[in-house]
């Protein structure tokens, strides 16, 4: 009997072989599949537990910041009050209290924030630049007025030249800021950065 009389004398068992074979190969793909699909759910849904507790920290980060920056307006407004009605005493605490709670409280909780911002939104460039719009910009303009108003020719002359020298910055203070608007440069954001270095008393030396 030749090979191939032998394989038609038993087609049917190698047919059953066959769909055998082709069946467990099939489940074994479906297997496999739906392993795979678990694998990428489970791990889609921890990138969303993650996003969201990024989104929460951030939102965090904003509130608090929110109420730093209400309390340096309220002293500032009283600062400016008491120019007004010429108390040397209060103004002088008031401008002592301002630059205290700018740099220790506000600006702190401005470089926490930034911190998680630069995290968050550091591989869409088209958010980050939106961040460093709304939120990096803002808090130079804010430090920048603070600022002249602490070392505002009036309020000085008033306290004396004695009690209150003029006060300025650490670079360190804000490096945080320029560095995250040198992340993803654009000319815009250079060249506004360049008209805060020296309303801040900083200078292009101190970017290296």
């Amino acid at each position: 009997m030749t090979f191939i009389e032998a394989i038609q004398a038993d087609w049917i068992f190698y047919v059953v072989n066959l769909l055998a074979f082709v069946t467990v190969v099939f489940c074994t793909y479906l297997y496999a599949k739906s392993k795979q699909a678990q694998v990428v759910a489970a791990v889609q849904a921890e990138l969303q537990q993650v996003q969201l507790q990024y989104t929460d920290k951030l939102l965090d980060k904003e509130e608090a910041l929110k109420k730093k920056k209400e309390r340096v307006r309220l002293i500032l407004k009283d600062l400016d009050n008491q120019m007004r009605n010429k108390d040397v005493a209060m103004l002088q605490a008031r401008r002592n209290e301002l630059s205290n709670v700018f740099v220790m409280e506000y600006t702190a909780a401005m470089q926490q924030y930034a911190h998680l911002g630069h995290q968050f939104y550091e591989l869409n460039v088209d958010k980050y630049h939106s961040f460093i719009r709304n939120e990096i910009f803002p808090f130079l303009d804010t430090s920048r007025k603070i600022l002249m108003a602490i070392n505002a020719p009036k309020v000085i002359q008033t306290i004396g030249t004695e009690l209150a020298p003029a006060i300025s910055y650490s670079y360190q203070d804000f490096d945080f800021a320029f560095d995250m608007i040198r992340k993803y440069p654009t000319s815009e954001f250079n060249r506004e950065m360049q008209q805060y270095l020296p309303a801040l008393g900083f200078s292009k030396k101190d970017l290296d």
